[in-house]
């Protein structure tokens, strides 16, 4: 409790100083209005026709290093649109252009380019944006930003989110240039009175080889996450823009083969077990109305998703994975509903994958957006076979269902909301319900505060109490980068809490968790760093619910900077406690036995910049660990090798030994990716991982052919090998499994979106 008492000391003294708040005149000025394409556009990269020139270009200012000092080189962007799409040209000038950093060919992709990105606050809810990024050889970039760019999950950055739109660039030496075309169903916006539609728009320009950020409009970089934040972007008039209908169709067709090793008991050997499919598909967008998505899915496939990254799991806990299945993408934030720590009501990962294996998805539904301008509604359900089916050898199957509803209270930065999830199987259902609230209280004061409790009926019984199925959290914090920044946390958790379509690091605690960090940065460009943070005070304590007891409490400290040059670095020490009732094991070697622990740790981390060829980042750390020592020690070095070829490795060492009882264990996770690129179209990727606590080789390898968005040709190839054959006494094969999978998918549009529209051309 004397840990307790201190953090609430401090933040006490903190709330009281002063507080620092963005500028944001601009934002009660009359929006900027959009003017409409006169004349025609080639779609080539260069701005360079009659229509362009009647378009005033927006204003930049420096954003970083030093907020509002002159810019290096020049920027323009410039916006127009017509009846079926909007148009965004780029001038990049660059006095040098051997110094832009061109390197990536691959969509999605990203190997320290420079950039620029677009950005849309298409509902003009001060709440969502979607980016469109463009780098200097022509390969794009998009997003989804929700919550205002307020963290409650991994989907409030939603990187996994694909739109259809194009692109050109041109490289010269005047600089590099670029002209978007995004069709105008994308934004999902709703027309207002005479045909006048308002939306919020930013834009940022990346110059790599000195570190400077351009930004329009003119963001206080005092707030968190500017670039993406929706609330803070300039608002904008389009006027005379048709409202599209929205209807997308994508079918696929996939053929695998698949070998799995079992064991026989009869012959007293492993003989293959050897599958051929061929899948057919089919996932339909629409929108139901301006503000409403309905995403239908028909035995979908997700085997060209992107492999897990290799972990080592030091903690008592499961390690979450975020989503990269294409259907659960759209509005994918709506449905973070946080629960404390990482813990999530829904997790979309519960569908289709279990433990790590894949299980066969019939079919679901989506459907996403507004109702009115101030209320967020999400749907979903999906059918999908029991994961013990496969097992039994029966047709069991389970349904999952989601509905969440969340409602702006007090202002555009603020919501009020609910959620219900629940898993139906053939013999147990359950069930959850909860509620939650981000309130932005005053300036950059928010409070978060979630309820939710859940329920399991087996044979249609209950046994637990509804205190004991419950979990409650409120955090307390402010949002800024410079002078005090706070952060409190309290969480309870039941022991009998079990969401079945979430996510839950731990229950059955009380938990009190807090933070108190000191932001600087530099003035003008003296000294080394260009921002600095040290964490004064950082700490969490669990004990537990039921007898009362500490459990576990970790304080620390630690500096965080970057230099002006692009480098980033971290030092940290921190100490522990951990009371053990259930022995922990890591890999087979060690074991630890309940008790009670108290042990400590230092780390260094760097980051080299990113627009270096060949990037070196390492991370150190050194102490002790449940009676024993832990090293750890992380090298990642990252090679670009031009426009075409990227290597990146990785090994991570974890060295654990316990001399006292003569235990020892090496933990090493190895990465090898090659990343290839002919041109904008076709992209190969090998990733090789091993993890020794597995013993296993991890292989991936991906071929595409993107002839454009929505329109891809797969070859997926995946393979397990096994480092130590001899398993609890048999000589296993090599391999494994393996899994051979060629996969095609197009999307069209089964009939005309806009209405006939002559004087504009584009191509």
């Amino acid at each position: 409790m004397h840990t307790t008492t201190y953090l609430l000391t401090l933040f006490l003294i903190e709330f009281t100083g002063v507080l620092y708040a963005q500028d944001t005149t601009y934002l009660s000025k009359p929006p900027l209005e959009i003017q409409k394409l006169e004349g025609s556009i080639i779609l080539d990269g260069l701005s360079d026709e009659a229509a362009w020139q009647t378009i005033p270009p927006f204003p930049f200012v420096v954003f970083e290093p030093v907020w509002g000092t002159s810019l290096t080189e020049k920027t323009e962007l410039l916006i127009t649109h017509d009846n079926q799409f909007v148009y965004v040209a780029g001038r990049c000038y660059t006095k040098d252009s051997s110094t832009i950093v061109a390197r990536t060919l691959t969509r999605d992709g990203w190997r320290g380019d420079d950039w620029v990105t677009i950005q849309f606050d298409s509902r003009f809810d001060h709440q969502n944006a979607l980016v469109f990024s463009i780098y200097p050889l022509g390969s794009r970039y998009d997003m989804a930003v929700s919550k205002d760019a307020i963290e409650l999950g991994s989907s409030t950055f939603n990187s996994a989110y694909n739109m259809i739109w194009e692109a050109k660039t041109v490289i010269n030496k005047e600089g590099w240039f670029f002209e978007l075309k995004i069709p105008l169903y994308n934004l999902r916006f709703r027309e207002g009175a005479n045909g006048e539609v308002k939306m919020a728009i930013s834009a940022t320009r990346a110059i790599q080889y000195i570190q400077e950020y351009h930004q329009f409009p003119a963001i206080s970089r005092n707030v968190i996450d500017a670039i993406t934040k929706p609330s803070v972007k300039q608002p904008v008039l389009f006027k005379d823009l048709p409202h599209p209908s929205l209807f997308l169709l994508t079918p696929y067709i996939a053929t695998s083969t698949s070998r799995q090793q079992l064991w026989n008991k009869t012959k007293n050997n492993f003989i293959p077990d050897r599958k051929n499919t061929i899948q057919l598909g089919l996932d339909a967008k629409i929108g139901v109305s301006p503000y409403l998505t309905l995403d239908a899915t028909i035995n979908p496939d997700f085997a060209q998703a992107e492999a897990d990254i290799q972990q080592v799991n030091l903690s008592r806990f499961s390690l979450f994975f975020p989503e990269r299945r294409l259907f659960f993408q759209e509005q994918a934030g709506l449905f973070e509903f946080n629960l404390g720590d990482a813990s999530q009501l829904f997790y979309s990962r519960r569908i289709g994958i279990d433990d790590g294996k894949l299980t066969q998805i019939y079919g679901g539904l989506r459907l996403t957006g507004k109702l009115g301008t101030r209320t967020d509604i999400g749907l979903l359900t999906m059918q999908s076979a029991s994961p013990s089916s496969e097992a039994a050898n029966t047709s069991a199957t389970e349904n999952f269902g989601v509905f969440r509803l969340r409602h702006k209270v007090v202002n555009d930065r603020s919501f009020a909301g609910m959620m219900f999830t629940s898993r139906i199987g053939a013999k147990e259902q359950n069930y959850t319900y909860g509620a939650d609230a981000l309130l932005n209280i005053i300036k950059n004061q928010y409070l978060l505060f979630s309820l939710a409790n859940a329920v399991t009926y087996t044979s249609g019984k209950s046994k637990a109490n509804a205190i004991g199925q419950s979990r409650l959290s409120v955090l307390w914090e402010n949002r800024k980068r410079t002078r005090w920044i706070h952060r409190l946390n309290y969480i309870f958790s039941g022991k009998d809490f079990n969401p079945e379509v979430g996510f839950v690091d731990r229950t059955n605690f009380h938990a009190i968790a807090g933070a108190l960090h000191f932001g600087k940065f530099s003035k003008g460009r003296k000294g080394l760093f260009q921002y600095q943070r040290w964490t004064l005070a950082q700490g969490n304590s669990y004990w537990n619910a039921q007898t009362g007891k500490l459990e576990s409490l970790t304080a620390g400290m630690s500096w965080n900077a970057n230099t002006f040059l692009g480098t980033n670095w971290n030092v940290s020490v921190a100490t522990y406690y951990e009371y053990l009732t259930d022995t922990l094991e890591f890999g087979k070697k060690v074991v630890i036995v309940p008790g009670r622990y108290n042990f400590s740790s230092a780390s260094l981390l760097i980051l080299p910049p990113l627009a270096h060829k060949i990037r070196l980042p390492v991370g150190i750390g050194e102490g002790s660990f449940y009676g024993g020592r832990k090293f750890f020690f992380s090298f990642s070095p990252i090679f670009s090798m031009g426009k075409h070829l990227e290597i990146q490795t990785g090994y991570d060492l974890t060295y654990l030994r316990f001399p006292d009882k003569d235990l020892y264990n090496t933990i090493h996770i190895g990465r090898l990716k090659v990343n290839y690129a002919l041109d904008l179209h076709f992209s190969a990727s090998v990733n090789i991982q091993y993890n020794s606590n597995e013993q296993k080789f991890f292989t991936n390898a991906r071929f595409r052919y993107n002839f454009g968005d929505g329109h891809d040709l797969y070859l997926v190839w995946n393979e397990n090998l096994l480092s130590n054959r001899q398993v609890e006494g048999r000589i296993h094969p090599l391999s494994d499994q393996q899994t051979i999978l060629l996969k095609y998918f197009f999307t069209f549009q089964p009939r005309r979106l806009y209405k006939k529209h002559s004087g504009h051309k584009s191509s």
